[in-house]
């Protein structure tokens, strides 16, 4: 019944979770950003269209098929924080989301282990080069 509802459900979280979190255990958290920016942690992907047709900020552990939510709201993936490391989401004056993440690529080869893929065998993206020389 509650993943029926959830888009309801989500919408009251947050008109009513200005600077907290409501959750329903397992499934999801949402809160409202002094901002109005509306943020939800989705642990159950069942829930993943709801959070991005009623969020701003999506946030899941799980790895999706895909790369965005079609609402626009900006989403944050297992793969995501995997390949980038920890994301800091600010609001600048504009009042925009300005995204910095830990690591804008793995140019390093103590970080090149983010851009593996397990179920290929390989490296996703363009083989990097590297030497000790410093050049």
């Amino acid at each position: 019944m509650e993943l029926r509802n959830a888009r309801d459900a989500l919408r009251q979280a947050a008109t009513s979770a200005e600077n907290r979190f409501v959750c329903l255990k397992g499934a999801r958290c949402t809160a409202t950003h002094d901002s109005g920016y509306v943020v939800t942690i989705v642990e159950n992907p069942a829930y993943f269209g709801a959070a991005c047709d009623t969020a701003d900020i999506v946030v899941t552990p799980a790895r999706l098929r895909t790369t965005g939510c079609r609402s626009g709201a900006l989403l944050f993936t297992g793969e995501t924080l995997r390949r980038f490391g920890a994301a800091e989401v600010r609001i600048d004056d504009q009042g925009s989301p300005v995204v910095t993440t830990a690591y804008t690529r793995p140019d390093r080869p103590w970080i090149r282990h983010r851009a593996y893929n397990w179920r290929s065998g390989t490296f996703d993206g363009e083989p990097l080069a590297f030497n000790d020389s410093g050049e």
